[in-house]
């Protein structure tokens, strides 16, 4: 609203009801989001980085090792699935979980428009894929929980790295410590 215009003394009014502000205590509260380049937010988006090519490369390890001869795992063990030997599997855990572990770090490094939306869909096929292997083989193993843990563990430092932002559409803009405004692609 602002102040009222002065009377013809030349000063302005105190007076509220001769249009100066209200008083602080009438203003309404506002709440503001927390900025995602506060320091919680980059420690969590350095250990989503982590956390993803941790289970990128552990996934790249053991697809390939299944293609190569099962990691030590009997083709017993596959009996009763649409599997007859440890090749499929492997290249599937390359393709479900490796490749998208790694694109999803890729895009948090190089600060992609598209890296939330990456790193939570990298969590849930994480998730998806123990629900998946235990489907299939019925068989447990202590890792099982340990790596269905970290895929949710994913989508939680992704939500938490990225709070305030859109999963996806407009373009997220970034200001430097310089106050320089830059658009991620």
């Amino acid at each position: 609203m602002g102040t009222a215009p002065p009377p013809a003394g030349g000063k302005p009014s105190a007076n509220p009801a001769a249009g100066a502000s209200p008083p602080a205590a009438a203003k309404t509260a506002t709440t503001t989001a927390i900025p995602a380049g506060s320091a919680g937010g980059r420690v969590a988006r350095w250990l989503l980085i982590g956390l993803e090519l941790i289970i990128g490369a552990s996934a790249v390890y053991g697809g390939v090792g299944l293609m190569l001869g099962g990691l030590g795992m009997p083709v017993e063990w596959l009996e009763g699935t649409p599997f007859d030997s440890w090749v499929l599997p492997g290249a599937f855990l390359l393709a479900v979980v490796s490749a998208p572990m790694l694109l999803a770090a890729t895009g948090e490094l190089a600060h992609r428009r598209w890296a939330y939306a990456a790193s939570l869909a990298a969590g849930a096929l994480q998730v998806g894929w123990i629900l998946v292997q235990l489907a299939i083989l019925q068989r447990y193993f202590f890792l099982q929980p340990v790596m269905a843990g970290a895929g949710v563990l994913v989508v939680g430092l992704a939500w938490w790295a990225h709070r305030g932002e859109s999963v996806v559409g407009e373009p997220v803009v970034e200001v430097s410590r310089a106050g320089r405004r830059r658009a991620r692609s």
